[in-house]
């Protein structure tokens, strides 16, 4: 992933091939470089008038989700021909304007599934044996022996069943949770690995799970979509776990259901801003917070690197994309 120790300068007598401008490499780049024309940059996506003058010449753009890709800055690149994302979230992409100028977008669809999914299920363990507060206490010379709780036994609600929720669905329910699922673009009839009950609201989730996770994009519909009623139908004592995305979540109301002790707490690997902008959920005790790190693990990035690099060199030998996410072939969920 970390290609800092040998970062290049953006060419200045060369035509880009393929020019990243976040944190995204791996192997399978490096065999690409020796076909294409690579400028790995991974500020770059914050410099928005160098970026621009890159792009005039750049074939392929890689980005993971902190590069605003608007219609505007596809519009300043003519020879741009795929945007490849480094994940699944496309809210940070305007894909109807990439349909419309003729740009393909591919993601890598399930490749970090299997990450977020064991990061939800950690997140869970550390609520339930309280590993983070003990860690801290025991270091600063406390010996308090209090009791946790078992996963096994208990009930999990996974809120979108595309591949990271069924991912966290499987680890959860081979550790013996009962497994509720939730998500009305996938047919009732199809069977899911873990889950035991399909509901056909929201509302019949929460109130019969101990841990709730979210696995949906942010859209206008589901932005925010956590507030204070949401909340309120938590089962008392009940923990939210997000990896998706932070605008899911209305924080204060969280942190008033946390400070009036209605909900056990939060694992936020993602927030509104990131950084998160100071907030009392920063530091609170009953929040486990990391710094949108789910998906990354040395394999899911691996596994991403290569899809994207086969991707690039389809969309530019002429070929048709196997990953495209463009608004008229939508993820295979």
């Amino acid at each position: 992933m970390n290609k800092s120790a040998s970062e290049e300068e953006l060419p200045t007598n060369l035509p880009i091939d393929v020019l990243v401008v976040e944190d995204v490499w791996g192997d399978a780049f490096d065999l690409s470089k020796e076909q294409l024309n690579f400028a790995y940059h991974p500020d770059l996506w914050n410099l928005q008038d160098d970026l621009k003058e890159a792009l005039k010449t750049a074939k392929a753009l890689v980005v993971r989700n902190r590069t605003s890709v608007s219609r505007e800055l596809l519009a300043s690149a003519p020879m741009l021909k795929i945007v490849a994302r480094a994940g699944v979230g496309l809210d940070n992409i305007d894909i109807i304007a990439a349909d419309d100028l003729g740009i393909v977008v591919v993601a890598a669809l399930g490749a970090n599934a299997t990450s977020v999914g064991e990061h939800a299920v950690a997140t869970a363990f550390a609520f339930a044996r309280d590993i983070v507060n003990q860690d801290n206490e025991t270091k600063e010379g406390s010996w308090d022996r209090r009791l946790g709780f078992e996963l096994s036994g208990r009930s999990w609600g996974v809120i979108g069943l595309g591949a990271t929720g069924r991912e966290t669905a499987r680890i959860s329910h081979a550790i013996g949770m009962k497994i509720y699922g939730y998500d009305p673009m996938i047919a009732k009839e199809r069977v899911i690995e873990g889950v035991d009950v399909r509901v056909n609201s929201i509302d019949e989730l929460l109130g019969e799970c101990d841990i709730v996770s979210l696995h949906v994009p942010l859209t206008p519909s589901t932005a925010n979509m956590v507030d204070a009623s949401f909340l309120s139908k938590m089962r008392k004592g009940s923990y939210i776990i997000n990896s998706s995305r932070g605008g899911l979540v209305d924080e204060d109301a969280l942190l008033q259901a946390l400070n009036n002790g209605h909900l056990g707490g939060a694992g936020l690997d993602v927030r509104v801003s990131e950084p998160p902008k100071p907030h009392p959920l920063n530091n609170h005790e009953k929040v486990i917070v990391s710094p949108h790190v789910a998906g990354l693990t040395y394999e899911s990035q691996s596994r991403i690197t290569n899809i994207l690099a086969s991707e690039i060199e389809l969309v530019l030998s002429g070929e048709k994309a196997t990953y495209n996410v463009g608004i008229h072939k939508l993820p295979d969920r």
